[in-house]
């Protein structure tokens, strides 16, 4: 329904419907852990803004009626390995080839749905 949804309140980067439910998603990308893990960013601060962003989505769409969940996606990508996708061009298929998706040392994606 939206990417990167702001008020002056803060931002939302993902919403989506699914049935009767809104999905608020914070995604958060690093390209490396040497600061901690993506998922360690988010505190009690920005689940409280996470939370006022979606409530006033929510009243400005006219939403009562959808139940909302916030989920949250952490990327973990290493430099080199954005590098080595640009260069070939098609990063998806990169992505795929290169078992990057069983091989975490160049990429890791969680997903975890109901987070707060």
């Amino acid at each position: 329904m939206e990417k990167n949804y702001r008020t002056r309140f803060g931002e939302i980067d993902i919403i989506a419907r699914k049935g009767r439910n809104l999905i608020f998603t914070e995604v958060k990308t690093r390209t490396t852990c040497e600061y901690g893990d993506p998922l360690e960013s988010i505190n009690r601060l920005k689940v409280a803004r996470i939370k006022k962003v979606a409530n006033q989505y929510i009243v400005s769409k006219r939403l009562p009626e959808y139940d909302p969940s916030f989920n949250i996606i952490s990327i973990t990508i290493g430099r080199s390995f954005i590098g080595e996708m640009a260069i070939k061009g098609n990063m998806l298929q990169e992505i795929i080839s290169q078992g990057a998706l069983k091989d975490n040392r160049n990429l890791k994606i969680e997903h975890i749905e109901n987070a707060f």
